[in-house]
C-alpha cells in the first residue's frame, strides 16, 4: 500500500492480476483422528495428525543473506521492476518455503527504527528473490504481499477491547480485499486473528485464530475453529520464524500461504507495535481523544468504497 491511495492501489492490481480459482472450495477442516494405541505400539509414525505439507522459514536475520541479496545495485533493480518496491525500503530478509529461498523481505526501517515512537510506521513488502538469465533481463523482483500497520485502526480496537492492540494490513496479489491482522486479548498469552474471506464461489467466511503459547520466544498454534492446521515456532532474538502447515487443502492454497507468511512477519514487529499502541491509547483512555495525527494514507482505509463510486460517476 502505498502513501498515495492504498484504496485504489489495490483495486488496480487485482483488476490486472486474475487469481486462479482453487481445485477445492474452502470447507471446514476436517479434524484428523488420532490412531488407536495399539496402532501406535505397531508404527510410533502412524500419527498423521501432525504432517507437515509445507514448511516455512521467515528470516530476517540480515547477515546471513548472501552478498549478491543485498546492496544498493541490487536494490536498484527491484525498484526498476516494481513499484511496490519503495525507494525508503531496506532490504532486511529472505523467506524460504520447503527449504530453498523463494522471497526478500523489504521494509522502510528507518521509519521504523529510527523516528519516535509516536511517529513510527511499518509498511513491509514481500518479493521473488531477482536472478539473472541468459538474455540480461532479470527474473523474479515480483511483488507477492504486503504489510501496513495501522495505527488509527489500533487505537480503536485498543479503545473497544481496553487493552493495547495492534492491527495489521495484509495485502495479496491478485485479492481486491485488504485483510485485517487484529490482536485480541487473554489472560494469558496472546490471540490475534484474520479472516478468510470468499474469493470463489462456493467459499464461505471463516476465521483464523493465532493462540499464543505461553512461554520464551513467540509461538502461535494456528487454528479453524477447534481443527490445528498450522503452527508457528518464533526465534525472536535470531529474528526467526518457522511455519508449519498440516492441512493439505490449506497448504496449497496460495492465498492462506501468503496470509501466513505475512503473519510470520507481522511477528518480527508485534512488540514495537503493542508499545505505540499502548502509548496513544494510555493517553486517550480517560478522554476517549486522541491528538494522533491521522496519515492521509491511514484515513484512506476508512473510505466507503460505494460512496466513492458515486462521486467518480458525478464526475
Amino acid at each position: 500500500m502505498t502513501e498515495e491511495d492504498p484504496i485504489e492501489e489495490i483495486e488496480k492490481m487485482a483488476e490486472k492480476k486474475s487469481k486462479k480459482p482453487r481445485v477445492k472450495a474452502r470447507a471446514i477442516p476436517e479434524k484428523k483422528k488420532k490412531p488407536k494405541k495399539a496402532a501406535v505400539k505397531a508404527d510410533p509414525e502412524a500419527d498423521t495428525s501432525k504432517i507437515v505439507h509445507m514448511k516455512i522459514v521467515v528470516n530476517f536475520w540480515r547477515t546471513r543473506l548472501h552478498d549478491e541479496e543485498l546492496g544498493i545495485h541490487q536494490q536498484l533493480k527491484y525498484q526498476a521492476k516494481t513499484r511496490w518496491y519503495s525507494k525508503n525500503f531496506d532490504m532486511e530478509g529472505i523467506i524460504e518455503i520447503d527449504g530453498k529461498k523463494k522471497y526478500i523481505i523489504a521494509y522502510n526501517k528507518e521509519d521504523w527504527e529510527e523516528k519516535p515512537i509516536e511517529e513510527k510506521k511499518l509498511m513491509c513488502r514481500f518479493f521473488t528473490i531477482m536472478e539473472e538469465s541468459m538474455d540480461s533481463l532479470p527474473k523474479g523482483g515480483n511483488f507477492k504481499g504486503g504489510l501496513e500497520l495501522s495505527v488509527t485502526h489500533s487505537i480503536i480496537q485498543s479503545y473497544e477491547i481496553k487493552h493495547p492492540a495492534p492491527v495489521f494490513f495484509f495485502q495479496v496479489p491478485g485479492v481486491i480485499n485488504l485483510i485485517r491482522l487484529n490482536r485480541g486479548w487473554r489472560f494469558l498469552g496472546s490471540r490475534w486473528t484474520f479472516p478468510l474471506l470468499p474469493e470463489d464461489k462456493d467459499d464461505q467466511l471463516q476465521m483464523v485464530r493465532a493462540r499464543g503459547v505461553v512461554g520464551p520466544g513467540r509461538n502461535y498454534k494456528i487454528y479453524i475453529g477447534k481443527v490445528l492446521i498450522a503452527r508457528v515456532d518464533g526465534h525472536p532474538i535470531q529474528k526467526e520464524y518457522e511455519i508449519e502447515i498440516y492441512d493439505k487443502a490449506y497448504a496449497k492454497d496460495k492465498t492462506f500461504r501468503n496470509y501466513m507468511i505475512l503473519f510470520g512477519i507481522a511477528c518480527n514487529f508485534m512488540d514495537m507495535a503493542k508499545k505505540i499502541t499502548k502509548r496513544h491509547y494510555k493517553k486517550m483512555e480517560a478522554t476517549g481523544t486522541s491528538d494522533y495525527k491521522i496519515p492521509r494514507g491511514e484515513l484512506t482505509l476508512f473510505r466507503n468504497p460505494r460512496m466513492m463510486r458515486r462521486l467518480e460517476q458525478k464526475n
